[in-house]
């Protein structure tokens, strides 16, 4: 016996076609405006970053929090991972904790308010920081054997000169194995953070005016809904940057995460930004990631013992000079990594290389911009290939007085 077919079945036939048509033509269409970046996976390794949503007593937290949280850490990831593709490192990018499947984020509701901790009227991140980690650490663990991303509906709806009242963006290591980024909740805006991949591509490509908002990029008043979620995306990667141990990098501004260069995502992801360069870090800068314990690939996690070094320079050097010659002696019981060289005084990394082996004695010659007539201090950031990490301070006289060593 034949079966018979519903009549209806060629209409619903046609338009179920009809709306796969449709959805394919829309992925066409925005896999020739946008890059894709790859979903989280879980990579087993044994130092995962934990994702933490913290809300305060007087707060209500915003929905679909863990899936936002997770698109939102979906780009941040990417930004590591293409960079070190691109300079030819080892590339699965950081690691995060998973449960059933999907990016676990921890809500922890505080029991007290959002003004205890951003100190409203008078916010200062600061206090949010002192306030919010000791939190953190009572529920989930020390700060020293856990990295956290959090991030933290402290926020507040009145006017401000710039994004929302209460925002803020902080990141600090403690040890190899620990150190955390807090943030500002207002990302998680529904204006700001989709729930899926696709929509967040959307909505990086959307100039919509934000009114009466002012982004930290351009400061423009009613500033573009792109720039706010440059703001916010490129800040986390910014600060989890300094929660793995790097300074500020601002040689090449615009370029360097670790300067302001996390304000112009789109590079990355719009496809007609393609002849620009795209956002990463800077050669010393991967080169110190890639031995942390977070991003790392062959680390030795047995390993504990600090680097050793000793620094040698001149303790003088005449105005004008273009190089500081350092020498490098140091050792590690397994195996050095690389050093990089920071200006406090301009906020910014200078230089630095690559270290092999289990000892190092050898002059390099950091180049700066020409000196002017007063102190020089310089910091000199170590690391093995274990993610253990050391500085040290260089301190040099810049006169007419001919030059001397140390």
């Amino acid at each position: 016996m034949t079966a018979q077919l519903p009549s209806r079945f060629p209409v619903i036939a046609c338009l179920l076609l009809a709306l796969f048509l449709r959805t394919a033509a829309a992925a066409s269409a925005d896999d020739a405006k946008y890059r894709t970046p790859e979903a989280l996976r879980d990579l087993g390794r044994a130092h995962k970053i934990r994702l933490v949503y913290f809300v305060p007593k007087d707060r209500e937290p915003t929905a679909h929090h863990t899936e936002k949280i997770a698109v939102l850490m979906t780009f941040v990831a990417d930004l590591y991972r293409e960079d070190f593709r691109a300079k030819k490192l080892p590339a699965t990018g950081p690691d995060f904790e998973f449960r059933d499947g999907r990016p676990l984020v921890h809500l922890l509701r505080s029991t007290n308010t959002a003004a205890w901790f951003s100190g409203e009227p008078e916010f200062n991140g600061n206090r949010q920081w002192d306030h919010i980690v000791p939190e953190v650490e009572r529920a989930l663990g020390s700060l020293r054997t856990n990295l956290y991303v959090i991030f933290c509906e402290t926020y507040s709806e009145g006017p401000v000169k710039f994004e929302w009242a209460g925002g803020f963006a902080l990141g600090g290591r403690t040890t190899a194995n620990g150190g955390a980024g807090l943030f500002s909740g207002w990302i998680l805006r529904d204006e700001f953070c989709a729930t899926n991949v696709a929509r967040q591509l959307g909505l990086l490509d959307d100039a919509t005016p934000i009114k009466g908002r002012v982004a930290n990029h351009h400061r423009r008043p009613d500033s573009a809904r792109f720039e706010f979620i440059e703001d916010g995306f490129g800040a986390v990667a910014h600060e989890l940057g300094h929660a793995l141990g790097l300074p500020h990098d601002t040689r090449q501004d615009t370029q360097s995460i670790m300067g302001n260069g996390f304000r112009y995502l789109r590079h990355n992801y719009l496809k007609r930004f393609a002849d620009q360069p795209r956002v990463g870090f800077s050669e010393e800068h991967a080169r110190f990631l890639r031995f942390t314990r977070f991003l790392g690939e062959d680390i030795d996690l047995t390993d504990n013992g600090e680097p050793r070094f000793k620094l040698s320079y001149p303790t003088r050097l005449k105005p004008g000079a273009t190089e500081v010659p350092i020498t490098l002696d140091g050792e590690d019981d397994r195996a050095l990594g690389a050093f990089l060289v920071f200006d406090p005084q301009r906020d910014t990394t200078i230089g630095g290389a690559s270290l092999s082996g289990k000892t190092v004695k050898q002059e390099f010659k950091i180049p700066v911009k020409p000196l002017k007539a007063g102190d020089l201090k310089l910091r000199v950031n170590f690391t093995d290939r274990s993610g253990n990490q050391v500085t040290a301070k260089v301190e040099i006289k810049v006169d007419e007085t001919p030059a001397s060593g140390k």
